[in-house]
Order: C-alpha cells, then sequence, then structure tokens
C-alpha cells in the first residue's frame, strides 16, 4: 500500500503521474482484490482523471468510475479499519473518509457530490486519529470543508474551516481555496 500512498501523492502534485498512479493501484487490486482502501485510491485517481480529461464525455465516465469506487469503499470502510488496521499511519477507514471527501468536494456542484463530501470530511475531522495524520491532510480536509461551506452560504463556518486549514499548512490551503 506504501506504493500507491506514493504514486498518489505524485499524482496528486502532478496530472502527469495520474496514469502510472492508476497502473500501480490496479497491480495491487489484481493482487488483492477488493482492498477497499486501494479501491477508495482507484477512485480518487479517477476523480482526478475527470478533473484533468479535456472531453466531457471522457469526464463524466471518469465521474461514474470515481463515485462507483468510492462508495464501494465507503460502504465497506469499518470492515477495512478492522481488518488492517497495522497497515498505515492512521486508520483505514479515517484513509477512506478522506480520499471520498477529498475527491467529491473537487467534482463541480452539478454532479451532486457535495453533500456526500461534506458528510465524509466531516466525520474525517472528528475522527479520533485525524489529528495525528499530517499536516497537509488535515489542510486538504479542511480547505475542502471551508469550500463546501462557503457554497453552502455558511460563512462562519467556511472561515472557521478556513483558519483550521491554514494553521495545519497555509500553502496547501492556498493552492485549494485561491484555485
Amino acid at each position: 500500500m506504501n506504493g500507491i500512498r506514493e504514486a498518489f501523492e505524485r499524482a496528486r502534485l502532478d496530472a502527469g503521474e495520474i496514469d502510472r498512479a492508476l497502473a500501480a493501484t490496479e497491480a495491487f487490486l489484481t493482487a488483492n482484490a477488493g482492498h477497499p482502501v486501494a479501491t477508495a485510491y482507484r477512485g480518487s485517481l479517477h476523480g482526478m482523471k475527470a478533473g484533468a480529461a479535456f472531453l466531457p464525455w471522457v469526464k463524466l465516465r471518469h465521474v461514474e468510475i470515481a463515485s462507483a469506487l468510492l462508495d464501494e469503499a465507503h460502504a465497506r470502510r469499518r470492515e477495512a479499519a478492522a481488518a488492517a488496521p497495522h497497515e498505515a499511519a492512521y486508520p483505514a477507514d479515517l484513509e477512506i473518509l478522506l480520499l471520498r471527501g477529498i475527491a467529491y468536494a473537487s467534482f463541480p456542484p452539478f454532479l451532486g457530490r457535495g453533500a456526500a463530501a461534506r458528510a465524509s470530511l466531516e466525520e474525517a475531522v472528528a475522527h479520533p486519529a485525524f489529528t495525528g495524520i499530517p499536516a497537509r491532510y488535515r489542510a486538504l480536509a479542511f480547505a475542502h470543508l471551508s469550500l463546501l461551506c462557503g457554497r453552502d452560504s455558511e460563512d462562519a463556518a467556511a472561515r472557521r474551516f478556513r483558519e483550521r486549514a491554514m494553521e495545519a499548512d497555509g500553502f496547501t490551503t492556498r493552492q485549494i481555496c485561491e484555485a
């Protein structure tokens, strides 16, 4: 799984790495069919492909694939946490919540994934292990929550989440909120 996480991080920073990260994830899933965390990474990577695609029908195809994979992983998140608590620096259920929430928050509002994004991210930030994850991921969660609250005209909550994001990692927060 660490190879998938590293490939995902490269893809998050460079869209040219998405296909390589997808290939690594698919190879892992070939050997570990149905692995919920790897399934969530695959879904999130398809979300990235949707964002990088130019043609609308290609974007929608990747959105559909991403949604199916992320929802499947989300449905199995508690099972994932119980089955493999030793695989990551933080629990599998938290990792799945973050991947689903951040991916869905990146989708355009007309796709109707904002409520699912917000629910996943709110559950993630309330998770007991959330404070132990790397600062850039805390910032990603808070920054996306800030944007989602802003879309819902909840300005006070949006400001509060943006402040928490800036406290965690200002650089990452600016990348998300000023994009």
